[in-house]
């Protein structure tokens, strides 16, 4: 095992690695792999030991977990072998993806035609859900692991999205700018909620790469290293606004606030979270060894169809939370449920797994000409952070599904446009 001043140096390297990625390639996978390491692992434990923080404590029927700073250790230096063959793979697997043909129907001009024809669908859509928001405002708790019922909402983050794309791609004439803009801004509004904490970030994450588009790295950087900033102070005011009635008090107190919240890393204590995943497996619990993404599919299915399906998560099938009482957990980064999945070698082959369909979604994306591309990275880079995060593996990929299903809907649309002139050209 690393000592903590090794992996401080090898975290600072592959942040170095990510900064040199990103302005060869325009790719910043790698960087954000190395960010999200240092701030969950290395930041958070050095905050620990300054004394700044604590451990966490869950409020579980009964305690099994033992923090401490050797089993810190043991989690950062696992943290650090997933971060480092998922960084390595996916640099491998790009490389090999780097000569994807466009496609010759595709470019700007056809994505206008066709967007600017699907604009009332779109809007429609988007006043649906924009009611289904308000309606379902304020269920759940910002977790992921939720009722589909109560995921419905997320839907507007994805119809935030299709907005945007029609506000830059489509072609619009002067009296419908101002309308499609008002839309958005509303959409934005209604989304920006503690109970949607991560609809929050998949529409900012998304519009933010249509912006910028293909943007030379350099220049690029200027402006995501501002609007990256404001993205977490906004994040974190959201988790403060679970425990503060932010209307009682000022801006200048909601920003010291949100940026006390981002510099302690509240909301980043997946080092914890990884911590109780070793106190669980295999002492506990034997390793799942696939099973946890298998209740992916499982999941959509009702209980009440299926009484004896399985219980998904540690702390349920434990028996840690109170059935009668709303369920808690901390998540474990990816990293923690590819361990929980089969230990290192969990971790290892996972890894290379994930690597290489980040790689291959990212390939396809730049198979496009249109702004297109830049929306589906987007949704891509949106995915990937809760992901990162970890915890209820099946909930991620609902609140996936669930938030950006009105874009996966309009690729594949637009994808059969292409398809038919493609035929007649």
């Amino acid at each position: 095992m690393f000592s903590f001043q090794v992996l401080q140096i090898c975290s600072a390297l592959f942040i170095g690695i990510g900064v040199w990625y990103y302005l060869r390639k325009n790719d910043e996978i790698p960087l954000i792999l190395a960010l999200f390491y240092y701030t969950v692992a290395i930041l958070r434990f050095s905050l620990i030991q300054e004394g700044v923080l604590d451990y966490v404590v869950v409020n579980y029927t009964f305690d099994i977990f033992n923090l401490n700073d050797e089993s810190a250790n043991v989690a950062m230096n696992y943290m650090f072998l997933g971060t480092a063959v998922l960084t390595f793979f996916y640099m491998r697997f790009a490389s090999r993806y780097q000569r994807k043909e466009k496609d010759p129907v595709d470019n700007d001009q056809n994505l206008s035609e066709f967007i600017t024809k699907k604009m009332p669908y779109i809007t429609a859509g988007f006043f649906v859900f924009l009611v289904v928001n308000a309606a379902l405002a304020g269920s759940g708790s910002g977790a992921l692991g939720q009722g589909y019922l109560n995921l419905l909402k997320f839907g507007l983050g994805g119809f935030n999205l299709l907005m945007a794309l029609i506000l830059i791609s489509a072609r619009l004439k002067s009296n419908q700018r101002l309308p499609v803009i008002i839309f958005l801004i509303i959409g934005i509004l209604s989304s920006y909620a503690p109970s949607s904490r991560f609809v929050f970030l998949s529409w900012a994450i998304g519009i933010s790469f249509l912006v910028f588009k293909d943007m030379r790295p350099l220049r690029k950087l200027r402006y995501i290293l501002p609007g990256a900033l404001g993205i977490v102070l906004f994040f974190s005011l959201l988790g403060v606004a679970r425990e503060t009635n932010l209307s009682a008090i000022s801006w200048e107190e909601k920003l010291a606030l949100a940026t006390e919240r981002a510099l302690i890393t509240e909301d980043q204590n997946m080092l914890d979270g990884f911590m109780m995943v070793l106190d669980v497996y295999p002492q506990f619990l034997d390793f799942s060894w696939g099973t946890e993404h298998v209740e992916i599919l499982l999941r959509p299915i009702p209980r009440a169809w299926w009484p004896e399906k399985p219980l998904g998560g540690y702390a349920n099938k434990l028996g840690l939370n109170d059935a009668e009482e709303e369920t808690v957990g901390i998540s474990q980064s990816i990293y923690g449920s590819f361990y929980g999945e089969g230990g290192v070698t969990g971790i290892i082959l996972f890894s290379i797994v994930y690597a290489k369909l980040l790689a291959w979604l990212l390939y396809l994306a730049k198979s496009y000409r249109s702004n297109l591309r830049f929306l589906i990275k987007g949704v891509i880079v949106a995915s990937l952070i809760p992901l990162l995060r970890g915890g209820d593996l099946p909930g991620i990929y609902a609140f996936i599904g669930m938030s950006f299903w009105p874009v996966f809907l309009f690729i594949y649309s637009y994808h059969k446009h292409l398809k038919r002139s493609y035929v007649i050209a």
